[in-house]
């Protein structure tokens, strides 16, 4: 801290020496030594103090950060389980699809009239089969399933 050596020390004691007098240079010396003591050991215990909130706040600090990764981590399984369920929700519904467009692409089966029925001469397209209602924009209308009010099947 301050570089003060034997002959600085010697000077200072010397100056003491005579603004002092020899008689009370002891007391002097003593009360000096006191007071540095005193300031001394206040110094240490305001460091020591220091140090202690400064690794209670890292303390703090690393408790949050752990805190955070453990909620990080549940989020991410979190995150695991709905992808999963996602994909398995996703598979459902290909498969659902691809059983509607079969559905959709078989030929309809046509009866054949029986030998006592009247067969019409003429042929109306839209009597023949009924046109299918076109489904809202985004969602597949399935056949033979009704549509409730919200437009879902």
């Amino acid at each position: 801290m301050f570089d003060i050596g034997f002959p600085e020390l010697l000077i200072v004691a010397l100056v003491l020496l005579l603004l002092v007098g020899p008689e009370r240079l002891p007391e002097v010396l003593r009360t000096v030594g006191r007071v540095v003591g005193s300031a001394r050991r206040s110094f240490d215990t305001l460091k020591a103090e220091l140090e202690r909130e400064v690794g209670a706040d890292d303390l703090r600090r690393e408790l949050h950060n752990a805190r955070i990764m453990e909620d990080a981590k549940g989020l991410q399984e979190e995150l695991k389980g709905a992808e999963e369920s996602f994909k398995a929700l996703g598979q459902s519904t290909k498969a659902e699809l691809t059983a509607a467009e079969d559905a959709l692409r078989a030929p309809p089966t046509v009866e054949a009239p029986s030998a006592g029925a009247e067969v019409e001469t003429e042929a109306h397209p839209e009597a023949e089969a009924p046109k299918p209602t076109p489904a809202p924009q985004g969602e597949l209308a399935f056949p033979g399933e009704a549509q409730d009010s919200g437009g879902k099947a």
